[in-house]
This record gives structure tokens, C-alpha cells and sequence, in this order.
């Protein structure tokens, strides 16, 4: 992965953002639910949101961590589903 230069409040600002959200998702969301949809969003959140603290770690430019956020987001999804299958 192409890293670009050091900015602190970027990527600072990304690990923030994704750390508080897995934070409020695992507070909100409950874990154990009956049907699928609640897992496939909960799964989308969670990739999203590893995706943009993995963005911010690894100092990714703004149109791969946009790719990288679409990309892990739907794969968690689908397996948080495949799961439950």
C-alpha cells in the first residue's frame, strides 16, 4: 500500500474516528440478534469502521482509504451473514 507523508491530525483523526465508532457500536448494537439484517449492518459498521482506523494507521491517500472502506465493509458484512447460515 502507497503511504503518503505524516499528517498528525489526519491520521490522528482517522484512528479517533474509528476507535470511537467501534466503541459506540459495540455499546448500541446489540451482538446476539434474531435475524439477519441487524448482523449484515453491524458487520458493514464494523469493517467500515476498522477500515477507516486502518486508513488512519497506515497513512492510505483519500481515494484508496475510501476503496479500502467500501471494500472491508462489505466483506465483513457478507460474513457476519455467512455466519449465521
Amino acid at each position: 500500500m502507497e503511504k503518503q507523508p505524516r499528517d498528525l491530525r489526519r491520521d490522528g483523526a482517522l484512528v479517533l474516528v474509528g476507535l470511537a465508532g467501534l466503541v459506540a457500536l459495540s455499546v448500541s448494537v446489540p451482538a446476539d440478534s434474531v435475524t439477519g439484517t441487524a448482523e449484515f449492518l453491524r458487520g458493514a459498521l464494523l469493517g467500515g469502521f476498522v477500515s477507516v482506523m486502518a486508513a488512519g494507521v497506515f497513512r492510505a491517500p483519500d481515494w484508496r482509504a475510501a476503496r479500502l472502506l467500501v471494500v472491508v465493509a462489505a466483506g465483513v458484512a457478507l460474513g457476519a451473514v455467512a455466519v449465521l447460515l
